[in-house]
């Protein structure tokens, strides 16, 4: 068995791979910090303390929370995990302008991406903020497929609260699909505002993006909100929910000889 970790700015995503295919996902919140302690039986109780762990792999974009999850996973599982950085050999080429800058869930987007489609290919993530990243096909045949960076701006649930906290009177509503874009509401305003100009900027992302690659390009989507808005996005191949624990779980196989077998195309 196989353990992936992603810590993100919201939660931390863990997911159990057997044989190479993923079992189970659990997530924990990231905030408050906890001691490596706290997340070992925090971790011991969702996994189970008696479950053989062959390995596990972290990225992460919370540096204060890593250490303590490493700590965790040695104390719970008896495995030092392997921390995915910019030196790891992924599969795939960073093309970023400053290598150093691009965060680890994207890089592992990308990972899954290529190995579930290849390029060329787009990936939109919906967390915390949303991400719109491109992968190009390798150069020649010598060559690696390319990262070539993509467009990031705040998640949904980020815009909700932050109009929420930066006005006087505008409260924070919950989210869902409008009944009409012209909101009779002040509740039912915000929701239209939020749902149909995000649904805006994405496309409008999308067919840009297409226009600088000079070509139309198949999207794939991950994340939270993915699902519930694939109707409202065309455009989607497919989503795949776990892409990131895919990616994670391919460069842990690519880095320790235990590779994923060649998914279905």
């Amino acid at each position: 068995m196989i353990l992936t970790v992603d810590i993100g700015n919201t939660h931390i995503h863990m997911g159990l791979f057997i044989r190479g295919a993923l079992r189970q996902t659990w997530s924990i919140a990231s905030y408050p910090p906890r001691t490596a302690d706290e997340y070992a039986l925090l971790m011991s109780g969702m996994i189970g303390e008696d479950m053989p762990m062959f390995g596990a792999i972290i990225s992460s974009v919370v540096p204060r929370l890593e250490q303590p999850v490493i700590r965790a996973i040695e104390k719970g599982f008896k495995t030092t995990p392997m921390v995915l950085d910019r030196d790891t050999p992924i599969g795939i080429t960073n093309g970023y302008e400053h290598p150093s800058e691009v965060g680890m869930d994207r890089l592992a987007n990308a990972v899954g991406a290529n190995y579930f489609y290849g390029p060329p290919v787009m990936v939109l993530d919906f967390g915390t903020a949303i991400t719109l990243d491109y992968l190009a096909p390798a150069p020649t045949a010598e060559h690696l497929p390319i990262y070539k960076g993509g467009a990031i701006l705040p998640g949904i649930e980020m815009a909700v609260e932050a109009l929420a906290r930066g006005t006087a009177r505008l409260p924070q509503v919950p989210l869902h699909e409008p009944r009409r874009v012209i909101g009779r509401t002040t509740a039912e305003s915000i929701q239209a505002g939020i749902m149909h100009g995000y649904l805006g900027a994405i496309t409008t992302l999308v067919d840009r993006s297409c226009e600088e690659i000079g070509e139309a390009c198949p999207v794939i989507a991950t994340g939270g909100d993915a699902l519930n808005l694939r109707q409202h996005l065309p455009f989607l191949r497919a989503v795949v929910p776990e892409l990131t624990h895919w990616g994670l779980r391919h460069i842990y196989g690519m880095n320790n000889d235990c590779p994923l077998p060649a998914p279905p195309r």
